[in-house]
């Protein structure tokens, strides 16, 4: 039995990275709604990220790098290519899901006041 432990403690920490793939999706979509444009599929994200946010100054190029890092490793986790990754990476992903989820909710509050306001 104890390999099979190994192997649930390794999956649990790829579990970990699908987490903060979809917190990023989601929040990145949430703020491309808010802009009236259709939700994209994950991989239209990053392209329409830098040209409605990044593009208008509303956000800085280091978040959709960061989006499209997340997307390539989920694709990577997802294709069997990646079968193992650090805590320590993990956590730094943690931390950056989180700021990207805290800018996104900031563009969000952003444009309905400017809704508001028209």
């Amino acid at each position: 039995r104890a390999p099979m432990h190994l192997a649930r403690s390794k999956t649990a920490e790829l579990g970990a990275i699908e987490g903060v793939f979809w917190t990023m999706v989601d929040s990145a979509q949430a703020a491309l709604i808010t802009l009236g444009k259709l939700p994209p599929s994950p991989e239209h994200i990053t392209e329409m990220l830098k040209e409605y946010f990044v593009d208008p100054g509303l956000l800085k190029m280091e978040y959709v790098k960061w989006y499209r890092d997340i997307f390539m490793l989920h694709k990577g986790i997802a294709h069997g290519g990646i079968r193992n990754i650090r805590g320590v990476e993990i956590e730094e992903w943690q931390n950056r899901a989180e700021k990207f989820l805290k800018r996104m909710i900031e563009i969000v509050d952003l444009l309905i006041e400017a809704k508001k306001q028209k």
